[in-house]
């Protein structure tokens, strides 16, 4: 209410102003919060390019010790670069059965067009299935053609005996090089060891209340450098590795490497 002349009272101008007032409050404090929480991702990242050991470095792609090991994983490696990944394998034989199967109705069709007399709309049809089948055939027969070559000699690499035996040494190898990451990482962290920036990189801080799956990510990542002979200094994973071959070494790095990926991101999720 105004006195007369329409002068505000003071309530009546307090009353006007306490909105503003209220909101400038509200602001402020979520600019105060914001300004905390970039504090703390800060500090987050500093400790994490210093790196938070006390101790001596740790050199966690060394392979002193474990040359056997290695060994067995570089002759895995150069095995599987002329054999197909089992999926790969898969997908090529079901593309060559896909063509023999229409190859075998093209050759029924054109065997029954040839075969005699029939009603002229059942051979307007039948003529019709084989155009389609001759057009989906020629269409195929490249891709087809060059399956079964890479199928013969998948085969004939298999059946090399030192394959077949670097391969299976290769998978025993492999899950000990995750017993010597985890022993590695285990060790590092009851020393209080510096660990190397591209690890930090990765990782960044253990995550709580429940650290297991920052140390099964930190279990792979050293795992796959050791595996692979990554040893970029900054970057956990190295380069990107490509599985368009299809050979068995390729896509299983490829699948490893976006596993590893993907365990990084639910981190920092």
């Amino acid at each position: 209410m105004r006195l007369a002349g329409g002068v505000a009272t003071e309530k009546e101008r307090l009353d006007e102003i306490e909105p503003t007032v209220a909101d400038l409050v509200a602001n402020t404090k979520m600019v105060i919060d914001e300004v905390n929480r970039l504090g703390a991702r800060l500090q987050v990242l500093e400790r994490r390019l210093a790196g938070a050991g006390s101790g001596p470095d740790e050199d966690l792609d060394a392979i002193t010790g474990i040359t056997e090991t290695v060994e067995a994983l570089r002759a895995a490696w150069d095995a599987e670069q002329e054999l197909l990944a089992d999926s790969v394998r898969a997908d090529l034989r079901a593309e060559v059965a896909e063509y023999e199967s229409l190859k075998e109705q093209l050759d029924a069709g054109l065997a029954r067009l040839a075969s005699g007399r029939m009603p002229r709309f059942e051979r307007d049809a039948l003529q019709h299935e084989v155009q389609n089948l001759e057009w989906r055939v020629n269409a195929q027969e490249f891709g087809a053609a060059a399956a079964v070559q890479r199928l013969a000699a998948d085969e004939l690499a298999a059946e090399e005996p030192w394959r077949a035996e670097a391969v299976l040494a290769g998978e025993k190898a492999r899950q000990e090089v995750v017993d010597i990451a985890r022993r590695r990482l285990e060790r590092a962290l009851a020393a209080d060891a510096r660990l190397p920036l591209w690890f930090r990189v990765g990782l960044g801080e253990i995550t709580s209340p429940d650290p297991a799956p920052w140390v099964e990510a930190a279990v792979a990542l050293v795992a796959y450098r050791l595996e692979y002979a990554v040893t970029d200094p900054i970057s956990p994973l190295g380069e990107v590795p490509s599985a368009s071959s299809g050979f068995a070494a390729w896509v299983r790095r490829a699948e490893a490497h976006t596993d590893i990926v993907d365990q990084l991101e639910t981190l920092r999720a």
